[in-house]
């Protein structure tokens, strides 16, 4: 990596190769943190910067993206991506670090610079928990295990209508452990492994689909942002960040799109079917079995419908990104 000084010494600049390596974006290092400004993002992806509204933007003919000062959620098109961190003001530019740009961003904004090397000949549906394991249960007693293996069924005939290889980790009411699930999508040779599960909360008011995918190493869960110290560890499933923030930005925007649905983002954790997974992978929570409005969704048939057409169009947009990269 080449460096230039600049008069700040609390500053460095240098030059981070991208994606194919036919574009440079500059960096700033402040306080041994790397961080990109979004100053510098913006003509990258041949975009306007302005401020509205309390927030940023960049904005082309195409794309859209709009970030929270001092915050982690950015919208992709829309679509509300969390990151690892807040966006700081580093002197009088906007910066997001440089991990969220190289994993969340870049990925999400152009993935079909990153999946010219994906596979995308068989999907493996794992519908969450099953057997003795009920998951979430509503006030009416619908039962996770049951909601999921009916929605993930339609996600397969959606998906197999397009002509596209479906396999399950579980077909009917029984237990299959979390490293089963893995060994299985494994076994299968499995291009692409996505999880489906529903939520519960003890305030009923909270509603909404959120897509989860790994936290890159050293990068904090969504949920425990600021909690100790975020975990270096590699796992198998971090070979496809790239990969995994694509899909899950595919997901949840279809998903939000064909539901109506409050949007939660795309979120990070480190659940263990996304450590180890054999392949890009993200777990969908659906819906909050606790919510009333959500539990009567899922009950009716045409509200699993409409949940199984936004995964299954989330996953064939995913699948024909991989056809752009690979043209």
């Amino acid at each position: 990596m080449r460096l230039r000084k600049v008069i700040s010494p609390a500053l460095v600049l240098s030059l981070l190769i991208v994606g194919t390596a036919t574009a440079a974006v500059r960096t700033i290092t402040s306080r041994g943190e790397t961080y990109v400004p979004l100053n510098d993002i913006a003509p990258y992806y041949s975009m306007e910067l302005s401020e509205s509204g309390g927030n940023v933007l960049l904005k082309n003919r195409w794309n859209t993206l709009k970030f929270e000062p001092n915050g982690r959620r950015c919208w992709v098109n829309g679509t509300l991506v969390w990151l690892s961190n807040p966006i700081r003001k580093i002197g009088w530019q906007w910066a997001a670090e440089e991990a969220d740009f190289n994993k969340t961003v870049d990925p999400s904004v152009r993935p079909y610079a990153f999946l010219a090397k994906a596979g995308a000949k068989t999907i493996v549906l794992d519908p969450g928990h099953g057997g003795n394991d009920h998951g979430a249960t509503s006030p009416r007693k619908v039962h996770e295990k049951l909601a999921v293996l009916d929605i993930a069924k339609r996600v397969r005939n959606r998906l197999q209508a397009r002509g596209i290889r479906v396999e399950f980790t579980r077909e009917s009411d029984r237990y299959v452990s979390l490293s089963d699930r893995c060994k299985k999508a494994a076994s299968l040779k499995a291009d692409l492994f996505v999880s489906i599960h529903a939520d519960a909360a003890s305030n009923r008011s909270v509603k909404g689909a959120g897509t989860f995918t790994l936290a890159p190493a050293g990068a904090y869960s969504t949920h425990s942002y600021g909690k100790g110290t975020a975990s270096s560890s590699v796992n198998p499933g971090n070979k496809f960040d790239l990969a995994n923030a694509a899909l899950g930005l595919r997901i949840q925007q279809n998903l939000v799109k064909a539901t109506g649905q409050e949007d939660r983002g795309v979120k990070r954790a480190r659940f263990q079917v996304l450590r180890d997974a054999p392949c890009p992978a993200a777990l969908v929570e659906v819906a909050f079995l606790s919510n009333a409005q959500e539990e009567a969704m899922v009950i009716d048939a045409s509200g699993r419908e409409k949940i199984a057409r936004g995964i299954a169009d989330g996953i064939a947009a995913y699948l024909n990104d991989i056809e752009r990269a690979k043209r």
